[in-house]
């Protein structure tokens, strides 16, 4: 009898491993029926992404979506004592899952030492395991692995809805003085322009290749989640932080090459990433002085959204520029640039200035 065999990962080399008794289909049975849920988990996994790829997900949805089932598996096996197979799925244990990746622990969630797995995860991104799970889930009731979805008396967790303070034009300028005074001063100053001017995404900034900017209208050609193209544009102040980054560092640079790279150590020439710039903006603002804000791209985008609103843009303009598919999340901001203009008339009323009566 030939033995099942599943795939499974270890670093970045894929290796075979034979399945665990509990995980092998059972005989078959006269009828022809099968064992529903008998199906191997990780290699369950590897179909459902193939899948994706096959519809067209980005490769950053790819490896996110790849990430959260890793570490699904890895709590499976290491803390529940469960093999991974898809019959051990169950809403208990799907309840027990998100406890475990939304509490923190001293000795760190999936066997991780790094800071941010000992503290309690935020709610958004319980929230993103959940509906990773969920998808994957339905992807295995479609393909006749499971049943019915174990998801189907399972509430999604809840996630306040928080605002993100956004930064006052004082603190912006800070930051980019403070960028200034880095080690790499021209591409972090023309960096945090264009978060700021553009509301682009992190991703969508470190996959800007240098072709893709136009450096005669300024505009920029943007791949953005689910693979979708749109069109930015930068200001004047940007565009000359830009100009300047590439004719001191870039000055030989292809057009197929990443726009920003890292410089030193030895990453030094290599595609700067999402987390390279959230290291560099956290660093800023330590610099800078900025309390009761955090410094990262996300705030730069709201920024960018509430100010544009503030400066007369309107709801669907914003929704094209920053990408988003619905208007829930841009609501948010005009709340925040409504909030403001209630503010600003209070402190400038025309009746109240002139004490009228």
């Amino acid at each position: 009898m030939t033995t099942n065999r599943a795939t499974t990962l270890r670093g970045n080399r894929a290796t075979t491993q034979p399945l665990p008794a509990s995980c092998q289909e059972a005989p078959a049975k006269p009828s022809g029926a099968r064992r529903r849920g008998s199906a191997d988990l990780r290699r369950a996994v590897e179909n459902w992404l193939a899948d994706g790829s096959s519809q067209g997900w980005s490769s950053r949805t790819l490896t996110d979506r790849r990430q959260a089932m890793d570490r699904f598996c890895w709590w499976l096996e290491n803390e529940e004592g469960e093999e991974a197979c898809l019959a051990a799925l169950s809403p208990s244990l799907i309840r027990a899952y998100l406890t475990y990746a939304r509490k923190g622990s001293t000795e760190g969630r999936y066997g991780c030492d790094h800071p941010g797995a000992a503290r309690e995860a935020r709610p958004s991104t319980v929230a993103t395991y959940f509906r990773v799970l969920r998808a994957f889930a339905n992807f295995c009731v479609l393909e006749g692995l499971l049943d019915e979805t174990p998801f189907r008396n399972v509430r999604p967790p809840r996630v306040p809805n928080e605002q993100v303070q956004p930064f006052e034009p004082a603190q912006v300028q800070a930051l980019v003085d403070a960028a200034r005074r880095g080690r790499t001063p021209t591409r972090d100053v023309a960096m945090v322009l264009m978060l700021v001017d553009t509301g682009m995404r992190v991703s969508e900034l470190c996959g800007q290749t240098v072709g893709q900017v136009d450096r005669g209208s300024g505009e920029l050609n943007v791949l953005g989640k689910g693979n979708k193209r749109r069109r930015i544009y930068m200001g004047q102040s940007t565009r000359r932080a830009l100009w300047r980054y590439l004719e001191t560092d870039r000055r030989e640079a292809q057009p197929e090459e990443p726009l920003f790279i890292s410089v030193g150590g030895n990453d030094a020439g290599s595609v700067m990433t999402p987390s390279g710039v959230r290291q560099i903006l956290k660093k800023a603002g330590e610099r800078a002085g900025i309390k009761g804000v955090r410094c990262s791209p996300h705030t730069l985008r709201h920024t960018f959204a509430v100010n544009f609103l503030r400066g007369g843009g309107n709801l669907f303009e914003l929704q094209q520029l920053m990408g988003h598919t619905d208007l829930t999340v841009l609501r948010r901001y005009v709340a925040l640039a409504q909030s403001d203009l209630a503010q600003a008339h209070r402190q400038a009323s025309p009746a109240d200035r002139m004490k009228l009566r």
